[in-house]
């Protein structure tokens, strides 16, 4: 059984590190890297988030982990999807041997991968969820005990790609909020300016700058940042 290493900077411990990342790739990239690294055979590992019913690959230690999964996005089909969409652990000892997914096995062999380990990760209620994928060289390289091993580092890595996921989420959020403002105070300024230069209310004022928006079909925004810079240099209106 191989050693997972807690006090490692690949060990469990990693995981509570997750959000400090410089962004949401950077997060999942570090616990598909920790999962790779708890198991001495794998040679590749990546984290799979299906949103909406379409897949993807938000981080991979490497471009392999990205191939086999791409093989298996095309078809729309294969161990990681399986795994994920039916919440179950799927390891196959010979994949040459295993003719469930042709066409993932065939990217298997031409990357000389031989065995896989794919395990569900539940990262949501809204319909958000994923797998973690172990990828070895070489037949029957990942064992029962890897296998044990794996789903309880796949339940701690649920709860922190659940974290990473929904703290980007959060700050994204906070990020389209603060644009928000920024754009409201451009338009309050040009509202201003237009009630001073029209001697109009604000709500006129706001139809002008909507009318001007629609009339040449730009975003309102748009329009109340030229009219504030025009102030500078020329007629607002």
């Amino acid at each position: 059984m191989s050693d997972p290493r807690p006090d490692g900077p690949e060990g469990w411990g990693a995981l509570t590190r997750v959000t400090e990342d410089a962004d949401l790739t950077d997060s999942l990239r570090r616990i598909a890297g920790t999962g790779c690294s708890l198991l001495d055979s794998c040679s590749a590992a990546s984290v799979t988030v299906i949103v909406a019913r379409r897949p993807v690959t938000m981080a991979a230690t490497d471009e392999l982990a990205t191939a086999l999964d791409q093989a298996q996005y095309d078809m729309d089909d294969g161990p990681c999807l399986t795994a994920a969409r039916r919440q179950e652990t799927i390891r196959i000892d010979s994949i040459a041997d295993d003719d469930r997914w042709p066409t993932f096995r065939d990217a298997a062999i031409g990357h000389d991968i031989g065995s896989s380990l794919s395990l569900p990760l539940i990262i949501s209620d809204d319909g958000t969820f994923g797998g973690l994928n172990l990828y070895a060289h070489g037949v029957a390289r990942l064992s029962a005990d890897d296998q044990q091993l794996a789903a309880t580092f796949a339940l701690q890595a649920s709860i922190a790609v659940s974290n990473v996921v929904a703290y980007w989420a959060s700050f994204d959020l906070s990020r389209n909020l603060q644009a928000a403002m920024e754009h409201r105070g451009v338009i309050e300024q040009a509202k201003g300016i237009l009630m001073a230069s029209h001697r109009c209310s604000p709500d006129e004022a706001f139809a002008i700058l909507r009318r001007r928006s629609q009339d040449e079909n730009r975003k309102l925004r748009d329009i109340a940042v030229e009219i504030v810079a025009l102030t500078q240099t020329g007629d607002p209106t």
